[in-house]
């Protein structure tokens, strides 16, 4: 393979241009690093992967931003809280938001890579991450990345893998890949929807469908008869006959027979699909010797919890933090894994929205929430009718948007006197 040296070096160089990405982009280069980020993409922010998302409060993304974001671009909608919906169609109690929003994704996109590019960084679209480059020592030293269908080499002391769930870059490194799933998501954005039961506020709600075990299904509310409607799921667990357009097909059916909505006159005005990594146990082993992994290439990291956060708020503060602490340690010169995970750990357990909580604890609040998703319907409607304001609670805390409070102790009391 024929090769140039790239014209420039740089302290470090980020792979990818996302939230994660381009966070860690502009807070090395703010904190004096000679910073590259390569995007593989000819436009940041396209195509759209999500399926509806919700953020489930902008401060935090403004927060560890580190800027105000133009809200008027950004924000698409705004959702009260967040709510279950049994299989008989009813809901026993639901979880505001004080500052929940869906987000246009490419929007916010694009105001994080002009931040990063503001703060100093250079950003490089069209091109491709082949692989890392390492000394006779094997130490890294480069990037290897093709960009107009020339191959080239940039010389670097640290990379951070901001290249998503599919995280080509750690496969190069000596960190260990943890056990994950894919799960893969499908959403249509609906106008002329008709809500035939109206609830005190716009929800986004979380349906049990007896049919669809496990799936996650949901709505949530853009505007005047507007509706994200959307599933999410292991690939593993549709049923033979079926594709995600068919399980779509049968939630928005479910919907129309609990009649709380009418899509006879309603049209699809955008189809949005996404992958994510769900990982079977949380992981804070970010780094390697000169590497850090942010977002979902870090299998969204969470900060002390066992599922993962919305991904863009996890992103930005997972980019954050790796940014930061590369420039220190550039400044320190220190590039070790001992040296990066003390750190960066130091920033997350800074942070950490629930330090009593210990994992153990957080796995048992997981285990609640698959408890309900795979109980009977008949358990189903029971458990939410009586508790169902606990487990809008235990939902966005197992987000990342909320402390454990009372809710696990609440759900484990009732589940012991109904079982």
């Amino acid at each position: 393979m024929s090769m140039e040296k790239y014209s420039k070096s740089y302290d470090v160089v980020v792979i990818g241009c996302g939230p994660g990405g381009a966070a860690a982009g502009k807070f090395a280069a703010e904190n004096g690093a000679r910073t590259l980020i390569l995007e593989k993409k000819r436009e940041v922010g396209l195509p759209v992967y999500d399926s509806t998302a919700v953020i489930y409060g902008l401060y935090e993304l403004e927060e560890f931003a580190g800027f105000k974001f133009n809200r008027n671009k950004v924000n698409e909608y705004h959702v009260n809280g967040n709510c279950f919906i049994s299989p008989d169609g009813s809901y026993g109690g639901y979880q505001k938001w004080s500052d929940g929003y869906g987000i246009r994704r490419p929007e916010f996109e694009k105001a994080m890579a002009v931040a990063a590019r503001n703060a100093g960084a250079h950003i490089l679209m069209d091109a491709k991450f082949l692989s890392i480059e390492r000394d006779k020592a094997g130490q890294i030293s480069g990037v290897i990345f093709k960009k107009g269908g020339i191959t080239y080499s940039v010389d670097c002391k640290i990379v951070i893998a901001g290249d998503g769930v599919y995280a080509r870059a750690v496969k190069q490194t000596n960190h260990e890949v943890f056990e994950s799933e894919i799960a893969v998501s499908l959403g249509y954005d609906m106008v002329n929807v008709k809500k035939t039961k109206p609830m005190e506020g716009e929800f986004y709600e979380l349906y049990l469908i007896p049919e669809l075990p496990g799936y996650f299904c949901w709505t949530s509310p853009k505007g005047d008869n507007r509706y994200g409607v959307a599933v999410m799921c292991n690939p593993k667990r549709i049923q033979k006959g079926y594709t995600l357009r068919t399980v779509h097909d049968r939630f928005v059916k479910h919907l129309e027979e609990l009649g709380r909505y009418d899509f006879s006159d309603a049209a699809v005005v955008s189809m949005m699909s996404g992958t994510s990594l769900s990982v079977k146990e949380a992981t804070d082993d970010l780094t390697d010797d000169a590497f850090l992994l942010v977002g979902d290439a870090a299998w969204r990291p969470m900060m002390g919890s066992g599922w993962g956060t919305p991904g863009m708020p996890t992103a930005v503060r997972s980019g954050r933090f790796a940014g930061e602490v590369a420039a220190q340690a550039l400044k320190d010169g220190d590039l070790s894994k001992e040296y990066l995970h003390k750190n960066l750990k130091a920033k997350y357990d800074a942070t950490y929205n629930d330090p009593i909580a210990d994992r153990k604890a957080i796995n048992e609040a997981r285990q609640w929430y698959f408890k309900l998703m795979n109980a009977t319907p008949e358990m189903q409607n029971k458990c939410i009718a009586a508790i169902g304001d606990a487990y809008s609670s235990l939902h966005l805390y197992l987000r990342g948007a909320l402390p454990m409070a009372d809710c696990v102790d609440k759900i484990s009391a009732w589940w012991a006197k109904n079982e």
